[in-house]
């Protein structure tokens, strides 16, 4: 363990309104064994319910291991980036607060950190269906990632560009030392929404070595009214979304420039923004059909091609690639079938 920083790692919660999901956040870390390796950053972000509460009541219970910030409003980014200012710990992993972590693989995940010097530790998540039911433990669960790769040798340490063409990293699945983040200041847009993406891209160039943990570590609650995922909120906050797009873009554009990267680390960030890209075309798709929009999508695809030609080719995504296939002809069928399925 890192003598001077105290903790092994720092769970980062932001937290905004969640009341109702922030108990089964923070109770699942209260492990016996593990409070003295990790601490629990409660990002309070100008919640106006009683959040605040049910957090001090863990600072009050174990205030070697939970501690409550509460800063203005400012969307989970800025979360992010406080708790990146105040952890003490070696690795930093953040945890949403109406998500959880399951009891056994987290403390595989302790274990593992507490042995490995891994730029980053990689471990599972499962999407956590909530159609109200009292127990979580009802939840259904399904794993979108089953293995990072095929092959994969979990507990090696492995150099990031050996295997950046085979794996995608989740915030779910990241847990990064806290030094390259800091060293580096890593800084997420704030008052946005969709910035994860720029979490697990910023850091990145600096990432040299990777290890993996053979647990399910995240669970991720999906269902919950209001959710930014929805397609709704999609819809109604296109423009956040447009605006995390232009930052990675930006992003893009500096590497290899100002910020030295490798040329597999640069590929690996191209496919990241090229599933964001798909997003966009989703949330295009989504809006009843115009030949307006249609136009739009064109524009959009042919100014990718000119100027992120890298990352227009790492498209993986089979509506877009259709699209692009039939120079945009399938736009009123891609449009159907979105709004049939997102309806």
């Amino acid at each position: 363990m890192d003598e001077v920083m105290g903790k092994i790692l720092t769970i980062v919660v932001p937290t905004y309104n969640a009341e109702k999901y922030l108990r089964d956040n923070l109770e699942s870390f209260e492990i016996p064994e593990l409070l003295q390796d990790i601490e629990v950053l409660i990002i309070n972000d100008g919640s106006t319910d009683h959040s605040v509460d049910i957090a001090r009541e863990y600072e009050a219970r174990y205030p070697d291991t939970y501690r409550v910030i509460t800063k203005e409003n400012g969307g989970h980014g800025s979360g992010i980036n406080c708790g990146i200012a105040h952890a003490r710990g070696t690795y930093f992993k953040v945890v949403d607060a109406d998500d959880w972590v399951g009891k056994d693989a987290f403390i595989s995940l302790v274990k593992t950190l507490k042995v490995t010097d891994a730029d980053v530790v990689y471990s599972g998540f499962l999407w956590t269906y909530d159609h109200g039911e009292a127990d979580k433990a009802a939840f259904q669960t399904k794993a979108e990632i089953e293995i990072p790769f095929e092959g994969v040798a979990y507990q090696k340490i492995y150099l990031f560009d050996e295997i950046a063409d085979k794996m995608y990293m989740k915030m779910h699945s990241m847990t990064i030392k806290t030094e390259i983040l800091r060293a580096h200041q890593i800084q997420i847009d704030e008052h946005c929404y969709y910035v994860d993406t720029e979490y697990i891209t910023y850091p990145i160039p600096y990432v040299n070595t990777i290890c993996f943990v053979d647990a399910f570590v995240y669970y991720y609650r999906l269902g919950r009214e209001g959710q930014s995922v929805g397609m709704d909120k999609m819809q109604k906050n296109e423009q956040n979304y447009d605006k995390v797009l232009a930052s990675l873009l930006h992003f893009y554009q500096q590497l290899g420039q100002e910020i030295p990267c490798t040329q597999a680390r640069k590929q690996y960030i191209a496919r990241i923004i090229a599933r964001v890209i798909a997003g966009k075309f989703k949330i295009m798709l989504s809006f009843p059909p115009s030949a307006e929009k249609k136009q739009q999508m064109k524009q959009y695809d042919k100014h990718l091609k000119t100027q992120y030609r890298d990352i227009y080719d790492s498209n993986i995504n089979k509506a877009v690639a259709l699209l692009r296939k039939t120079q945009y002809h399938t736009y009123y069928l891609a449009n159907m079938l979105v709004r049939r399925t997102y309806r």
